[in-house]
């Protein structure tokens, strides 16, 4: 198996991603698939056990740091879903340019914010065959006062408010700690979140709350139909709860599928549960009538 970084351009920024491609697959006619990383921006740290657990199974795979993030170019840390939707868009063509892979097998795999974008992308490009929402956030705004609680959250818009005021006066944000955006769970299986706070010393902009809070890929999740949706959650996720998957399972149109794991928190499907989730999704992508 090799993997290598890999440079494209989405809206003429630069681009970096890791391609991971089984040698011992044929080397014609693959399928293929777009890895779109968490809000925080951890990108192909935790993803490739699952990367690679799909290569494994014969799909060429593509994991991208969005704009912004990792070795991409962009605005630092800041994370548009809108923007990410079209850096997943400019990654299929990346892969439509390889003589490996099939055009007509092209799927988006998402992870956490990175499920919102995979629905998002798949709404809006009839060129992904299908697409795999694990722990994904259905609603941003429902999600994150959830996360914050009810009395904090007039603080926060306020706050909120305030850092738009000095976007249009001054052209720059506040920046500030992921924990700001994102406060940690507690308990001894939480995810730890130090190390992606660590990529980032500079902060995140105060923005990205903004931006995702009017983002609702339930509300467009309908249109990836009739084009198959995998949506695979955990019943004891501490950062995004499983009610997002649920909410989301429910706007989605036939053909469609729900996996809920018992345990293994936020990160289950790209850690303890790879080897089996990328098993599931082969599996339900192809029953479901996408090619396989």
């Amino acid at each position: 198996m090799t993997e290598d970084r890999v440079r494209f351009y989405s809206d003429g920024i630069p681009m970096s991603a890791v391609l991971v491609v089984d040698e011992l697959t044929p080397a014609t006619s693959r399928p293929a698939f777009v890895y779109s990383h968490g809000w925080g921006g951890a990108v192909n740290a935790g993803a490739l056990p699952l990367v690679r657990s799909l290569a494994g199974v014969g799909y060429v795979g593509l994991a991208i740091d969005h704009r912004g993030f990792a070795h991409s170019g962009g605005t630092r840390a800041r994370c548009d879903p809108n923007e990410q939707a079209r850096d997943v868009s400019n990654a299929v063509d990346y892969l439509l340019a390889r003589p490996d892979v099939d055009p007509d097998r092209v799927i988006v795999v998402g992870a956490s914010f990175g499920g919102a974008i995979a629905v998002l992308s798949a709404a809006r490009d009839r060129r992904l065959a299908a697409a795999v929402v694990l722990v994904g956030v259905g609603d941003g705004e429902r999600w994150l006062r959830g996360v914050h609680g009810d009395e904090a959250w007039p603080t926060l818009l306020e706050r909120l408010r305030a850092d738009a005021v000095t976007r249009a006066t001054t052209g720059r944000g506040e920046l500030v700690s992921f924990s700001t955006l994102l406060p940690g769970p507690d308990g001894p299986s939480a995810p730890d979140l130090d190390p992606i706070a660590s990529m980032y010393p500079h902060g995140y902009p105060l923005e990205n709350l903004e931006l995702a809070i009017a983002c609702r890929p339930e509300d467009q999740i309908a249109a990836i139909s009739p084009r198959p949706v995998v949506l695979i959650g955990v019943d004891d996720d501490s950062v995004v709860p499983i009610d997002e998957t649920v909410a989301l399972h429910q706007r989605a149109m036939e053909p469609k599928r729900l996996i809920r794991f018992p345990t293994g928190d936020h990160g289950g499907p790209l850690g303890p549960h790879a080897d089996e989730v990328a098993r599931a999704i082969v599996e339900l992508v192809s029953e479901l009538g996408a090619p396989a």
